[in-house]
C-alpha cells in the first residue's frame, strides 16, 4: 500500500472516530426512588388481642451493564423479642449493588437532605453506570413504639456506550410480612405512613434507537389464612378514587392518597426536560387506610416495593459524519483504481 493508500485510510479511521465521539454528549437515563417514614399499623376493636407470630424483612439490589450484573442482599426476620434484625440503626441493611464497568459507583446509603441521592443527576450526566440500594431504617415490629423508616432506589446512565443494554432494578419486601390472631372483634386496621416517590426517564442528542423506562410500584395486601377469607389489596395511584381493592367481608377506605406509588416512565425520543413524576423534590405527603370487618383469626400483611430502570441505545453517526465517511471511503476506492492503472 502507499503513502496516499495509507494517509487515506487514516482519515476514515479518523472520520470514525469522530462519528464515535461526537456521540459523547448524548445520554439515556432513569431513576426511580422511595422514602417511606412513620409508617404505623394498629389494630382496635372491643375485646380484641392481637399477637405477632412471625415477620420476615428482604431486601435485593440488582444492577447490570452490557450484560455484566452485581447483586447484594439482605434478610431477618423471627418474632418480637427473639429475631436477628439490628434493634439498632438501620435495622437491616443491603449493600449497594454497583454493576461491573460502572465508571461511578454508589456509596452504601448515600443520601441528600435525607432522602437517596440520585448519582445522575449530580455527576453531570458522564460515564456509564447502574446501580441500587436499598435500607431499613427502622421497623415498628423490631423496636415496639418506633414507626418503620425505608429508602430504596434504582438507576441507570448510558453516555458513551455503544450498543449497550443496563438495567437495575431493586426489590425489598421490607418486614411488613407478618401473621397476627384477633380474638373477639370485629376489629378495625389502620395503615398510614409518609412517603416521597421520585421516577424518572429522559435522553438528550441521541441519534439512533434507544429507551429509557424507570418504574417504581408499592403495595399492601392483607390476606385471612385462617376463620375466614377476608382479602385487601392496596396500591396507592394519589387518584380521589378508593384504590384499595376488598373482598371476603372486609371494607378498606383511603385515608389519604396524595401521590402516585405505583408509576411508569419511558421516553424513546430526545426530552432533556424529561418524563418525570416529582424527581429530587424532598416533599414526603400522607399516606393511609383504614380496614374494618376483621373477625377471629389469622391474617398476613405484606409490603412489596419494586424500584426498576431499563435503558438501552445503538446510536448512528451524525448526518454530517456519514458524508465525511463517504468521501473519504470515494477517496480511497479512487487511489486503489488509479495504482491498478498504473
Amino acid at each position: 500500500m502507499n503513502f496516499k493508500q495509507t494517509t487515506l485510510a487514516a482519515a476514515v479511521a479518523a472520520t470514525l472516530a469522530m462519528g464515535i465521539s461526537g456521540q459523547a454528549n448524548a445520554f439515556v437515563y432513569a431513576g426511580s426512588g422511595l422514602s417511606v417514614d412513620q409508617l404505623r399499623i394498629a389494630i382496635t376493636g372491643t375485646g380484641v388481642t392481637t399477637a405477632v407470630n412471625r415477620f420476615d424483612f428482604n431486601l435485593t439490589n440488582t444492577a447490570t451493564l452490557n450484560g455484566a450484573s452485581a447483586i447484594q442482599t439482605a434478610t431477618c426476620g423471627g418474632t418480637i423479642g427473639s429475631n436477628t434484625c439490628s434493634a439498632g440503626t438501620p435495622t437491616l441493611d443491603a449493600l449497594p449493588a454497583n454493576a461491573p464497568g460502572s465508571t461511578v459507583n454508589r456509596v452504601n446509603n448515600q443520601t441528600t437532605g435525607g432522602e437517596f441521592t440520585f448519582i445522575g443527576v449530580a455527576n453531570g450526566f458522564t460515564g456509564n453506570f447502574a446501580n441500587s440500594d436499598s435500607v431499613i431504617n427502622t421497623a415498628e415490629l423490631v423496636q415496639l413504639g418506633q414507626p418503620t423508616s425505608t429508602h430504596n432506589i434504582a438507576e441507570a446512565l448510558l453516555n458513551s456506550a455503544v450498543n449497550a443494554q443496563s438495567s437495575s432494578q431493586i426489590q425489598s419486601i421490607t418486614g411488613l410480612t407478618f401473621t397476627f390472631t384477633i380474638g373477639g372483634g370485629p376489629a378495625t386496621l389502620d395503615l398510614s405512613f409518609l412517603a416521597d416517590p421520585d421516577v424518572e426517564s429522559f435522553a438528550s442528542g441521541e441519534t439512533g434507537t434507544f429507551s429509557a423506562q424507570a418504574n417504581l410500584n408499592a403495595s399492601f395486601t392483607l390476606a385471612q389464612t385462617s376463620g375466614g377469607a377476608g382479602f385487601i389489596n392496596w396500591a396507592p395511584r394519589g387518584t380521589v378514587a378508593n384504590d384499595c381493592v376488598a373482598a371476603g367481608g372486609l371494607v378498606c377506605t383511603e385515608t389519604a392518597d396524595t401521590q402516585p406509588l405505583n408509576v411508569n416512565t419511558g421516553v424513546t425520543t430526545n426530552t432533556f426536560d424529561r418524563v418525570s413524576w416529582d424527581p429530587n423534590a424532598l416533599n414526603e405527603t400522607a399516606f393511609g387506610i383504614h380496614i374494618t370487618g376483621l373477625t377471629a383469626g389469622t391474617y398476613t400483611l405484606t409490603l412489596n416495593e419494586v424500584k426498576s430502570t431499563s435503558l438501552a441505545r445503538a446510536p448512528l453517526p451524525e448526518p454530517g459524519t456519514l458524508a465525511l465517511m463517504g468521501i473519504g471511503i470515494m477517496g480511497l476506492f479512487a487511489s486503489i483504481r488509479r495504482k491498478k492503472l498504473i
